[in-house]
């Protein structure tokens, strides 16, 4: 299950946010980083193209070049796109202040002059970021911890197929089911199998099929009809299931909501 973090506001409201895997920021960092050598491979180019006489002049300019690259690409694109680089971007994440806000100029300066001084130095074996973020328990380098940001995943995860219907000829059978006796465990393995199991290979995913619908069977009554297959079975018993959760909910939902003639007169 992703992890994930829950952030009160200073409006008071409650945010739940998923930090960035190490892994990703990894990533991240490496597109960036990429893109900032590259870059500065292309400005000593056209230093060297456009070369005066003296030495001194030209290694000093190429040295501010060099530097006004490393700062000027990850602080003007997280500044202008609220916290994403190009990196992070491609990966799918965000940088927000620790309350979940838009960072700022500063917080883009603060976060960059640390990575290029400490998080990426090569005093720290270019690794200490990496020490930091592995360390820490929403995956913060020090950047981070002094900017007062955090880095999020924007992108959720792909969400699973809904559970099937019960199939029209095991309609009848499905609604005599008695499924008190199943455990939630077993029910819950089995709607997962069902909406995943397109992407299982053909041998574990019958080999899962008749573990789970063996174990159901011999929870439930009466009988499947002769000849049932295993995943029809699941099927079967997950859209069932599903289909009783979803009475359930709006007998409550009618039991507690009142309708526009049940209010007084002076509500409706």
């Amino acid at each position: 299950m992703a992890r994930s973090t829950e952030i009160v506001t200073g409006d008071a409201v409650l945010l739940e946010m998923r930090p960035a895997r190490v892994p990703s920021r990894i990533l991240s960092a490496l597109i960036d980083v990429t893109i900032v050598f590259a870059s500065g491979l292309a400005w000593d180019w056209v230093v060297a193209e456009f070369r005066g006489d003296s030495m001194a002049r030209i290694e000093a300019v190429g040295l501010i070049g060099q530097i006004l690259i490393a700062l000027a690409y990850p602080i003007a694109t997280e500044t202008l796109t609220r916290g994403r680089t190009v990196g992070a971007l491609a990966v799918g994440l965000r940088t927000t202040r620790d309350d979940g806000g838009v960072i700022r100029f500063r917080h883009a300066l603060v976060r960059w002059v640390t990575f290029w001084a400490f998080d990426f130095a090569v005093w720290t074996a270019l690794v200490g970021g990496l020490v930091c973020a592995s360390l820490h328990p929403q995956g913060k380098r020090l950047g981070d911890l002094l900017a007062g940001t955090m880095v999020i995943r924007t992108r959720a995860p792909k969400a699973p197929a809904p559970p099937p219907e019960v199939p029209v000829e095991l309609a009848e059978w499905a609604a005599r089911l008695e499924l008190g006796r199943v455990p939630q465990e077993l029910l819950t393995a089995a709607r997962q199998f069902v909406q995943r199991r397109d992407d299982l290979l053909e041998y574990p995913r019958s080999e899962i099929a008749h573990d789970l619908a063996q174990k159901i069977h011999a929870r439930t009554s009466p009988p499947p009809p002769p000849g049932l297959l295993a995943e029809d079975f699941l099927i079967a018993v997950v859209g069932e299931r599903r289909r009783r959760e979803v009475e359930r909910v709006e007998r409550s939902r009618q039991q507690w909501v009142p309708t526009a003639d049940e209010l007084p007169a002076g509500w409706r």
